[in-house]
């Protein structure tokens, strides 16, 4: 069976409705999707805060499982984690007493700076630059698995009332409060100051890694092939991680027996931008070699990183479903119908 999956990001504005206009992907140049549209059917789906959660689940993979971002890009990156440390991701932030004002747009070099910084006055941990403004770090021990809040989660927040206060976790706590102290005045932050930028004067952990099974690939759990391109690099690392063979040119056809990912995000985040790449998608992918799937998801979504998210699908083809079935599957997600053998 030949599958194709399009997650559309940004993508939910399309759908915002005018009494008088209508939709904005009613206007849209898409004849190739048009002609699919009575052959298949729509549903609306939860997006998980977190875009790597959010497709870990979209392929099927129970939560409960999720063995956590920092374990995820380990493995992206092919570092071994060892089984006797705990690893979390940290990110550079800006505080303002102690709010979150927003989170660090800064550099690796500057990234592995500031993290050294810090490292003369806490040496308990050893880390890696992972991106920018982000480092994976690994503490000796296990410590107690705790939910932290997401980066993003705390901006406008006061960090203090997410603190753990579990007594093994206050190396990290000591770290976190005293990482204003300590990069307040470096110099990085100084120039930032300077040239009118946000500093980068605050560290927060947080995707702490789960002591959980190591699942199996998506092609052997399928017995399947399975591909993944985007148009930037923002999904690669769970794409990896299900086992996705990433490649860097578009797919130019769907081969028997696999899976098909295609990742694409606009080059503007407004509504010009979502209207250009929807027309490209139906002009360089649907109407090249869409009408080769046996099956067709395209989530249109909104963005991530928030408590309430939204993602459209359309489902192809359906047209053979009766009305009962179209209501169970509006109960499942996407990715079942698009995985699912029967």
């Amino acid at each position: 069976m030949k599958r194709l999956f399009i997650s559309f990001q940004n993508s939910s504005i399309l759908f915002n409705r005018n009494r008088v206009t209508g939709t904005p992907i009613e206007k849209c140049n898409i004849e190739n999707l048009k002609k699919m549209l009575n052959k298949g059917c729509w549903i609306k789906n939860l997006c998980s805060h977190l875009p790597e959660l959010h497709y870990f689940k979209f392929f099927q993979y129970p939560e409960s499982i999720f063995p956590g971002l920092s374990v995820i890009r380990a493995k992206s990156r092919s570092i071994d984690m060892d089984e006797t440390c705990s690893y979390f991701l940290a990110d550079f932030m800006t505080l303002d007493g102690t709010k979150i004002v927003d989170t660090a747009k800064i550099s690796k070099d500057e990234t592995k700076l500031l993290t050294e910084e810090i490292l003369k006055t806490f040496d308990h941990f050893n880390y890696t630059v992972v991106g920018p403004g982000q480092i994976l770090a690994w503490f000796p021990g296990r410590y107690p698995y705790r939910n932290w809040k997401f980066p993003t989660q705390l901006i406008n927040h006061d960090y203090k009332q997410y603190l753990p206060q579990e007594g093994t976790l206050r190396t990290l706590v000591r770290i976190i409060e005293n990482s204003w102290r300590l990069l307040e005045k470096h110099p990085v932050n100084r120039v930032r100051i300077d040239l009118g930028e946000n500093p980068a004067n605050f560290l927060w952990f947080h995707s702490q890694n789960k002591n959980v099974q190591k699942i199996q690939s998506l092609s052997e759990r399928l017995g399947v092939k399975t591909l993944f391109w985007s148009n930037n690099n923002k999904l690669q690392d769970i794409a990896y991680f299900l086992g996705f063979n990433i490649v860097s040119q578009m797919p130019v056809n769907i081969e028997e027996n696999s899976i098909v990912w295609i990742n694409l995000e606009p080059q503007t985040c407004d509504l010009i931008g979502a209207i250009h790449t929807c027309e490209l998608i139906d002009r360089e992918i649907i109407g090249k070699f869409g009408g080769e799937a046996e099956r067709l998801v395209i989530e249109f979504n909104s963005s991530f990183y928030r408590a309430f998210g939204v993602s459209l699908n359309f489902l192809y083809p359906a047209e053979k479903m009766s009305a009962l079935k179209k209501i169970l599957l509006a109960r499942k997600t996407a990715g079942n119908f698009l995985v699912e053998n029967g």
